[in-house]
């Protein structure tokens, strides 16, 4: 793979490539790399994974802190079930 360095890029470009990235999960990078795909017209990667890598770091900050929060009920002991 090479490597490509980008200068002088606007402001606006770059806080939408951030803010996609951020929405998204994804490394900076990743998201370049999709952006310019797209734009250059190439199909998606057609292949078919059969693991769950393609749902990690899909969640954003605010449905991770919902999760732990809906989870906290399954950290108490309930001192009467365990006598």
């Amino acid at each position: 793979m090479s490597q490509i360095t980008i200068r002088n890029l606007p402001r606006r470009l770059e806080s939408l490539i951030r803010e996609r990235s951020r929405r998204e999960g994804t490394s900076l990078n990743v998201t370049i790399t999709k952006m310019l795909s797209e734009a250059a017209g190439f199909e998606p990667d057609s292949r078919r994974y059969r693991d769950l890598t393609s749902l990690a770091g899909t969640w954003s900050v605010e449905e991770t802190a919902e999760f732990e929060e809906s989870q906290k009920t399954f950290d108490r002991i309930d001192e009467d079930e365990w006598k």
